[in-house]
């Protein structure tokens, strides 16, 4: 049976999505207010794109609603955010008026660098994510026909690195990004680690949510975290899921220190901080290489710490040159089962 330590380290690696590049537009309190004379509250829903069909509803007493540019077109996007959202923008950019200039319908007209921000993950979820074109009958709003339709999947490939049955490491990482939902053969989706959203405006919320430090990229371990889960919590549950259809190399790869030296040895666990691996290593030297002398548990602790020193890329070439220099004859180990 597969074993996996409490301890064992678990990494969540690459960008799962990426903002669409925005020019910040700083505009005076005279230029809103003059924007917000003329064109006036009904008029910017008139100047959204007509294939968008993005216009806020009602906002919840949890919500407000925000006006910014879309980056493509330039016409005006009216949704709404959470408050949570808002309030982490305003912590993370000012919350005066001149980046949250609030209109007499109490509407929030996002300005600088903060409209720049939404505005080029809205771009990246509506464009490049194709929610838009998703969006066949142009109502706002994605049923799960045509949210299969959407770009808001990735690719990761998993490794889980053991000996004999204990896993210890755990790697995940995107290998290609912006994949069709319906065409994903992915194990556990993007979608399924919280609630499909089913529409624009509950994605930026979800992405602006998401996006901790507040920049241009949804890290995969940032795109787990939707879930309400650690990013290690869902990766370990990948690893699990795919372990049981053996999608995981575990198992198939030989005992770590098969065909090393004992001066090799010496050299993997030189930094090692296990005392039982180095007891275990003065055992084997002990009994000159021979390593029937040693019970599966204590091969096991050597290979966990020969896998630990490779992760770190240790130099195997460097340490070969070291033994040539100081040593004229080896005798090999011969790992078995």
């Amino acid at each position: 049976m597969v074993k996996i330590g409490f301890n064992t380290p678990i990494q969540a690696i690459g960008t799962a999505f990426l903002a669409m590049k925005t020019e910040v537009h700083k505009q005076t309190k005279e230029e809103l207010v003059t924007e917000e004379a003329n064109i006036g509250q009904m008029s910017d829903v008139s100047k959204l794109s007509k294939t968008s069909a993005v216009e806020a509803l009602s906002p919840s007493p949890n919500e407000q609603t925000v006006i910014f540019a879309d980056p493509i077109n330039g016409n005006l996007v009216k949704l709404n955010l959470s408050n949570e959202n808002i309030n982490k923008l305003k912590k993370h950019f000012g919350g005066g008026e001149d980046n949250f200039y609030e209109r007499k319908d109490r509407t929030l007209r996002l300005n600088g660098e903060v409209e720049a921000h939404v505005s080029g993950w809205f771009g990246d979820i509506a464009y490049k994510r194709e929610f838009l074109q998703a969006d066949a009958d142009k109502d706002g709003k994605l049923s799960k026909e045509e949210y299969n339709n959407t770009k808001n999947e990735f690719i990761g490939q998993g490794e889980a690195h053991g000996v004999g049955e204990n896993i210890i490491s755990i790697k995940e990482q995107i290998t290609e990004q912006y994949v069709s939902v319906s065409a994903s053969t992915r194990l556990v989706k993007y979608d399924q680690t919280g609630k499909q959203s089913s529409s624009i405006e509950e994605e930026l919320n979800r992405t602006l949510k998401a996006n901790s430090n507040i920049d241009s990229y949804i890290s995969l371990q940032e795109a787990y975290s939707v879930s309400g889960k650690k990013n290690s919590e869902v990766v370990l549950a990948h690893a699990k899921k795919a372990i049981a259809h053996d999608n995981v190399m575990h198992g198939k790869r030989d005992n770590p220190f098969k065909d090393k030296t004992l001066e090799e040895l010496g050299y993997y666990l030189e930094k090692t901080d296990s005392k039982e691996a180095t007891k275990i290593l003065e055992k084997l030297k002990a009994a000159n290489g021979d390593e029937s002398t040693l019970n599966m548990d204590e091969r096991e602790v050597l290979g966990v710490e020969i896998i630990k020193a490779q992760e770190r890329k240790v130099d195997l070439s460097a340490i070969k040159e070291g033994i040539k220099a100081s040593v004229e004859t080896t005798r090999f180990i011969d790992v078995k089962g």
